[in-house]
């Protein structure tokens, strides 16, 4: 057991439910000054019980994502503002593409008023909240089942969606990065570095999925709630100027 302070495991609370905190709102909280904030999340750096930003603190990074119910529990009120947003922008009658993650499972939640929608998705949350509606087709794939993420994901899973064709595809994401990528000039040399945001995700297989999903979508959106910005994650799934639509981003809705 960590000998932690009381303030110390209220930031801890805090950063679980909230997944990042800025330094000032901290000093705020707990009506202390900056130095003191920064002094507790230091030693919880050192602990490997939180991870640092310039301006905040958030989660430690992790290979693995925390589970469905507990991810559900965080920055609720921003992904049912989030999903409102894209829920409204989905016409009667087309065929969408649902990724993984709790953002996605809020949006199917929203799906009910929708006269007529064909779903197809690996997302197995989304999939239960939508079998109760005899307007709304779902598609899932077999597979899997991986308990900690709510989700089947695998090898078949993009050739499953490769057997659709959908107007909208949607996805999220583990976090939104910067990385840089390599291009050829017009004489082939020399090769130019270039840094852009990424969408990225946990894991490779993760990644690959929400590949499938858009490459076979006309229009692609990606949504992503404010902490994406704050977190890192090891694998590509596209630049964000790949995405027609962005929701969740400083601006809203892009």
């Amino acid at each position: 057991m960590h000998n932690l302070s009381l303030r110390q495991q209220n930031v801890i609370e805090l950063i679980q439910h909230q997944e990042y905190c800025t330094i000032e709102e901290l000093s705020a909280h707990f009506n202390v000054t900056t130095q003191t904030i920064r002094r507790d999340i230091n030693e919880l750096c050192a602990l490997g019980l939180a991870r640092r930003h310039h301006g905040g603190v958030s989660l430690p990074t992790t290979l693995t994502n925390r589970s469905f119910a507990s991810r559900s529990a965080t920055n609720l009120s921003e992904k049912q503002i989030i999903a409102k947003q894209v829920v409204e922008l989905i016409p009667d009658g087309c065929t969408l593409f649902l990724g993984i993650g709790t953002t996605i499972a809020a949006i199917a939640e929203k799906l009910g008023n929708q006269k007529e929608l064909r779903v197809v998705t690996n997302n197995f949350q989304a999939a239960h909240i939508l079998s109760q509606y005899d307007h709304i087709e779902t598609w899932i794939p077999g597979g899997r089942l991986r308990t900690n993420d709510g989700d089947v994901v695998g090898d078949s899973i993009g050739h499953f969606f490769g057997q659709f064709s959908a107007d909208i595809g949607i996805v999220s994401c583990a976090s939104v990065s910067l990385a840089s990528s390599v291009s050829l000039s017009a004489d082939i040399s020399p090769l130019e570095l270039k840094q852009e945001e990424y969408a990225m995700e946990h894991q490779l297989r993760e990644a690959s999925v929400s590949q499938a999903i858009i490459a076979g979508s006309q229009q692609k959106w990606l949504v992503a709630n404010s902490t994406k910005w704050q977190r890192k994650a090891g694998a590509r799934v596209a630049p964000l100027s790949y995405f027609d639509r962005i929701f969740g981003s400083a601006s809203g809705v892009s």
